[in-house]
């Protein structure tokens, strides 16, 4: 896999490396916190199964570049198992109690339960990772820093709103893995929830059930739309709300290079 000619990995510690891994798809980023134009996005996918650990350790050891020291290693996870713990209830040393207080233990497979805090909100997120693969990156990786993907998409938005503190908003952001949905009041998130697979079929549904279920008025509260998605969504979506809009890619992004526009979001937010 090739890099870039501005990309100089001789001096790696100058750069971010973030990794982006999903069920079937393992990405990466390097940028230039010096010079946003050096930026440079790669991705690679294989079949989705049971064998992610060995993938990963497959496309690490291929890119053993990926091991250098970085001026920050950042691997971000993406999955639609988490959950979110208000900080007052949080024990550092029960987050698998916590965790698998509303999620199911999953036979066969030893997993980690990782947490992040999100300070602004007051919260931890808490989400499994295969223990083998958490171990391995950990072992292989200069001094990374774990990230679930809706952490950092949480982040942004609240710093990215558009209207008063006062009035209610929804984001909706698509990417191959899921649909993820944020709803803010002002800058506090009230709801978050991703779906994947059979839920994909009939994205608008479930929009509106989620939609319904914070409370949010069809005529005074806005949805803003990112990623991936079909063309036919917003007039659907239209049938039932009045304010809708599409939320492009940041504007400095388009400044970067070609690389920096087919990035995901929760990537780009890292060299933000």
């Amino acid at each position: 896999m090739f890099l870039p000619e501005n990309i100089d990995l001789a001096h790696s510690e100058k750069y971010i490396l973030s990794i982006r891994i999903g069920s079937n798809s393992f990405m990466f980023t390097i940028s230039d916190p010096e010079n946003p134009g050096n930026f440079c996005f790669r991705e690679t996918s294989f079949t989705a199964g049971n064998k992610l650990t060995e993938n990963i350790q497959r496309i690490i050891f291929d890119l053993n570049f990926l091991t250098q020291q970085f001026l920050s290693t950042n691997v971000v996870f993406v999955s639609d198992n988490y959950e979110s713990v208000p900080q007052k209830y949080y024990i550092g040393k029960q987050v698998e109690e916590l965790y698998y207080f509303t999620h199911t233990r999953p036979e066969g497979e030893a997993q980690t339960i990782l947490s992040s805090e999100n300070v602004s909100q007051r919260t931890f997120t808490l989400y499994p990772v295969n223990k083998s693969l958490y171990e391995f990156l950990t072992r292989n990786l200069y001094n990374p820093v774990f990230h679930h993907h809706s952490d950092l998409l949480t982040q942004y938005w609240r710093k990215k709103k558009q209207l008063g503190d006062s009035e209610k908003r929804m984001y909706l952001y698509f990417h191959r893995e899921q649909m993820d949905i944020y709803s803010f009041v002002g800058t506090q998130q009230i709801h978050s929830i991703g779906y994947k697979g059979n839920h994909m079929n009939n994205p608008v549904y479930f929009i509106l059930k989620t939609w319904e279920a914070v409370g949010f008025n069809q005529v005074e509260d806005y949805l803003f739309i990112a990623g991936q998605y079909d063309s036919g969504i917003i007039p659907s979506l239209k049938e039932y709300l009045k304010h809708i809009e599409s939320y492009t890619l940041p504007s400095e992004v388009h400044l970067w290079n070609e690389d920096a526009t087919k990035a995901p979001l929760d990537l780009l937010v890292l060299s933000l």
